[in-house]
């Protein structure tokens, strides 16, 4: 950062809230990375289980039994 009066650069600063931010925003997209990735497998598990009857079965025996 540079010093208004004097004009001297002041090292380190402003260096902390810029790798901050970018680490932030990192996290972030890897989180949302892992949030998609988790929703498309229970998606595709939910799918495979759909189309297996003996499981449509189950589901129809707990609507009538429970």
């Amino acid at each position: 950062m540079i010093d208004g009066e004097r004009g001297d650069a002041q090292p380190g600063a402003g260096e902390t809230s810029a790798k901050s931010s970018d680490t932030t925003a990192n996290a972030l997209r890897v989180w949302r990375t892992l949030a998609l990735v988790l929703a498309v497998l229970i998606v595709a598990l939910i799918f495979g289980a759909y189309s297996q009857p003996e499981l449509l079965l189950n589901y129809s025996g707990l609507r009538y039994c429970g």
